[in-house]
């Protein structure tokens, strides 16, 4: 009987989580500077912060912010530190992109139906 606790919980835990999420592709998309793939996982509009500059974008506007970006730090290193749910309300990720002397946290929140995301947080 506790088995069968467990593998139910295992069962729907596994619809629940969001592994179809383009986790490594989002990783080297970062690591090669592909705005452009980073932003085409993105909702109609996604919501970009940068160094503390915020706005609210559609997909041709934001590859274009995301571009600027990776021209003053190109060819980082990005590596996640967190990747997953915080909350059933939650879907998100942390990681860290590196360039030279300078280390950027980036935070993604995926929107919870159709697993893309909502806004990218970028900060040192």
């Amino acid at each position: 009987m506790a088995s069968a606790l467990i593998y139910f919980q295992l069962l729907l835990f596994g619809f629940t989580y969001p592994s179809d999420l383009p986790y490594s592709e989002i990783e080297n998309s970062f690591e090669s500077n592909n705005s452009e793939y980073i932003i085409s996982n993105c909702e109609d509009v996604v919501l970009l912060m940068l160094d503390g500059e915020e706005g609210i974008y559609n997909h041709s506007q934001a590859t274009m912010v995301l571009n600027d970006f990776f021209n003053d730090y190109p060819k980082g290193e990005f590596e996640y530190t967190f990747q997953g749910k915080n909350s059933d309300e939650e879907i998100f990720s942390v990681a860290y992109y590196s360039v030279s002397v300078n280390k950027f946290t980036v935070l993604f929140s995926f929107s919870k139906q159709e697993n893309k995301i909502e806004s990218i947080r970028i900060s040192k």
